[in-house]
């Protein structure tokens, strides 16, 4: 079982995070307990360099989209802070559709769909529980398009590997080290070294199981370093921003 300390807004919070399985974790947050289903990427095959290169549907933009009904659920327990879309409207993948409180953290429910809002299921200031039906969008289909012809390319010189693994950045001596959550990918970072900071202001927006969730100072000082960038994918306890 790891621990962690939080402090959000000025409210102290004691976490616990005990793996059930791969997948699947038990998170308590001041004595209240939640299953929380943990996405992993999947490692991918190193592709060989090859003389020829088709642009793929995904590579184009354009990707195939099945008709029908796509339930959108929630991914935690939580409270319902707002919603943005109402029935009828039209979403592209990306959009966002509403803004639920979980685990003391605002996270931003975006479409995974382009299509039209059929049912909307919930309302400002609702309890919802994992799973539970958020809302319906109706999907049209979308093919993919006609395979190009190959453009050809040089053929370029296999990399030689690396006999040595570049350790990241040594944190400096000292301050507060601000480590990540739970796996994600950081999507943008608020602050820059050298400036000061309080209590609750934002360090940088961290994306983990779908969801957008704000990594805030937990306590006053100056940004000593800042060691990832947005993009970078970090691990559980990771080091993201020391505070001195």
């Amino acid at each position: 079982m790891k621990e962690f300390k939080f402090v959000i807004d000025g409210h102290k919070y004691q976490t616990s995070v005990n793996e059930i399985s791969a997948n699947l974790a038990e998170v308590t947050v001041n004595g209240t307990v939640f299953k929380v289903e943990i996405e992993k990427d999947e490692p991918k095959a190193v592709a060989r360099p090859t003389v020829s290169k088709v642009v793929s549907a995904a590579q184009s933009g354009v990707q195939t989209q099945a008709a029908g009904v796509q339930v959108v659920k929630s991914p935690l327990p939580g409270s319902i802070v707002k919603v943005v879309v109402k029935q009828g409207d039209k979403v592209a993948v990306g959009d966002e559709l509403l803004t639920m409180e979980s685990m003391k953290m605002e996270n931003s429910i975006k479409s995974e769909y382009a299509g039209t809002v059929k049912g909307v299921f919930v309302q400002a200031g609702q309890n919802v529980m994992q799973e539970d039906r958020l809302i319906e969008i109706e999907t049209a289909a979308v093919a993919a398009p006609a395979a190009p012809q190959p453009v050809q390319e040089a053929p370029k010189a296999e990399a030689k590997p690396q006999t040595e693994k570049v350790a990241p950045a040594a944190a400096p001596a000292g301050g507060t080290k601000v480590t990540s959550p739970l796996p994600g990918s950081v999507i943008k970072v608020l602050v820059a070294e050298g400036q000061a900071v309080k209590t609750g202001d934002t360090l940088l927006t961290l994306e983990s199981m779908k969801m957008e969730n704000a990594i805030m100072a937990e306590t006053d000082g100056v940004v000593k370093q800042i060691l990832v960038t947005p993009g970078q994918n970090v691990m559980q306890e990771d080091l993201l921003v020391v505070i001195g």
